[in-house]
């Protein structure tokens, strides 16, 4: 045996050379190998901790089980037929357990309604006997969807209600209008009671189905009797009723369809009200109302939020400038369209929005942009009534600018978008009231109005484009269809005062005239688009030049007198070599060089 430390040969447990203890140090040494032990258990009983703490925040599939590791595409497949399985089986208990009987409960009580409907008519029943039932089917109705709603059969609780819903409004109905049992007002009452039960039914259960359903039965429900037996006394508080009560729906439970619903059906009743039972003597009621559409719908969205200082993003906007639109067609109507208190209207509807625009402004710049931009849309209509049409495109364009200024500052893209839809039909009116008042079409007749206002419309247009393209945010898309729409205007203003010049002075030349026109008109294309460097300029300018080009060989050259087939042919061709040595002259500059 050799010494561990020295390995000199020892025969007993003690070494004489170096005097170390054999028995001692194999005591050591097995202390050190269970440490050794202990050390490596610990560290193993960690990690296994450290694993089964961290892994439910671990994304990812399970690990595969060792002895599923050889046969992944089987494991796979049985998963994927398991989930076909489930899918399978969740679509036939759907279909079994909730279209099964919501068929079967609508199928059941149409066939009741056909028992009665024939019972009514071999007169089995009396008139009061059916508006029992026709009550007493509506509550039992409703407490079946009751029951269905604690028993958690979803759908089915809705069908149910808006089933008894239903039988309650046809009975009310039916009790003044088919058999003369209830007066009118009472049947109306009981038609608005309904109509608010299910609008809160509809409110507690999270349904807008069933609330636009409530309130389209409510608001339809006047129109249907005869109009001479409603009273303006009754229906129009009947309509203030139901239109606050929508908005107060709508707004607790943020249903936009039933908001937007509500105020389409408020207009169509009181349409409808107007067309067939309005009287003169009715006149201030009417009058009053419609002054109330106006602050519901145009004007209470945004007061609203600047009370309960929600400014997030701004819905309704088009709703309410379609209200205020509608609001001053009415009001027009019931006024006879008298142009000074009908301009009056409108200027008290612009001043009331610019107020409340001009005061938020602090609270929020978005809902400001808002109120100011339905304020400007307003006086548009203000300017129509007062001015007549050559003058009016005047504050128009004014208003195009703030309209832009409005939508800049407050950063909403929305109004952007407003403001060209404007802008296109600034432009559509002015060019069709040139057309149809300038009858004559004398270039000396209205010279002035007409220019201004031609001028200004196109002026605007082009600053509005200068003022993005100099502002700190760009909006290149739409400065780009401002810009394409400042042109096109340019260029139809242009073509027409040449066509008025040349009809009233020298007719002949007015073929060749447009020729030159062109030309010109797309030289000056082209120079812009040179200068600054500006394909769409470039483009349109060859655009232009090619069907000028077309016009004169194929037009001209045949219907055109000789001298002004000589002029045209003369400038059109000196000008495209003027272009053409353009674009050699200033080739490293289009490159960018």
């Amino acid at each position: 045996m050799q010494c561990p430390r020295c390995q000199a040969d020892i025969s007993d447990s003690f070494c004489k050379n170096c005097g170390l203890d054999l028995a001692l140090w194999k005591e050591v040494e097995q202390l050190r190998t269970e440490l050794n032990i202990l050390k490596a258990d610990l560290s193993a009983f960690t990690t296994s901790t450290k694993t089964s703490v961290s892994a439910p925040l671990q994304e990812g599939p399970p690990p595969v089980p060792a002895h599923l590791i050889g046969n992944p595409p089987l494991a796979t497949h049985e998963t994927g037929a398991e989930e076909r399985r489930n899918d399978t089986l969740f679509a036939e208990r759907n279909v079994g357990r909730r279209w099964f009987l919501v068929v079967g409960s609508l199928t059941l009580v149409i066939g009741l309604g056909f028992f009665l409907k024939y019972a009514f008519d071999e007169q089995w029943i009396g008139p009061a006997v059916q508006i029992t039932i026709g009550f007493i089917a509506g509550a039992v109705s409703l407490l079946l969807a009751h029951l269905c709603r604690q028993r958690r059969w979803m759908g089915l609780d809705i069908g149910m209600a808006a089933v008894g819903l239903g039988s309650l409004y046809l009975t009310s109905y039916a009790g003044f209008e088919i058999h003369h049992l209830l007066p009118l007002s009472l049947s109306l009452v009981l038609i608005l009671l309904v109509t608010l039960f299910g609008g809160t039914l509809a409110s507690f259960w999270g349904s807008q189905t069933l609330a636009i359903l409530s309130f389209t039965a409510g608001f339809l429900a006047p129109v249907l009797f005869d109009s001479e037996h409603v009273d303006h006394w009754f229906f129009l508080p009947y309509l203030v009723i139901l239109t606050l009560a929508g908005q107060i729906v709508a707004y607790a439970k943020g249903w936009r369809q039933l908001y937007a619903s509500s105020a389409l059906l408020t207009w169509l009743s009181f349409a409808l009200w107007i067309e067939a039972g309005y009287r003169q003597p009715w006149f201030l009621e009417a009058f009053v109302f419609i002054q109330f559409l106006f602050a519901a719908y145009s004007l209470m969205p945004f007061l609203r939020r600047i009370f309960r200082a929600e400014l997030g993003s701004i819905q309704g906007f088009l709703l309410a400038v379609l209200n205020g639109l509608l609001c001053c067609q009415y009001s027009g109507m019931l006024l006879r369209y008298e142009k000074h208190p009908l301009a009056f209207v409108s200027l008290i509807y612009a001043a009331t929005t610019l107020l409340i625009g001009i005061s938020s402004v602090r609270k929020s710049r978005t809902i400001s942009s808002w109120l100011v931009t339905q304020a400007l849309i307003f006086l548009l209509v203000f300017w129509a009534q007062i001015l007549v049409a050559s003058w009016l495109t005047l504050f128009w364009s004014a208003q195009l600018i703030a309209l832009y200024i409005a939508a800049a500052r407050g950063e909403d893209k929305n109004l952007l978008v407003a403001t060209f839809i404007i802008a296109v039909t600034v432009v559509c009116n002015y060019f069709a009231s040139v057309q149809a008042f300038e009858y004559t079409y004398l270039f000396s007749h209205d010279l002035l109005s007409r220019w201004v206002s031609g001028l200004s419309l196109i002026s605007s247009l082009f600053v509005i484009a200068w003022m993005d393209q100099t502002a700190p945010i760009h909006h290149t898309f739409f400065r780009q269809l401002i810009e394409i729409l400042a042109l096109i205007s340019l260029f139809i203003f242009a073509n027409l005062e040449l066509h008025r010049f040349t009809q009233q002075y020298i007719r002949l030349a007015g073929a060749a005239g447009m020729s030159v026109l062109w030309t010109l008109y797309s030289t000056g294309l082209m120079l812009i688009g040179v200068s600054f460097r500006r394909k769409a300029y470039r483009m349109g300018a060859i655009i232009i030049l090619f069907i000028t080009v077309l016009k004169v060989l194929a037009y001209d050259t045949a219907q055109v007198s000789t001298p002004y087939r000589i002029l045209s042919c003369l400038i059109l061709g000196a000008i495209l070599i003027a272009v053409s040595f353009v674009y050699y002259r200033f080739d490293d500059r289009l490159a960018g060089k």
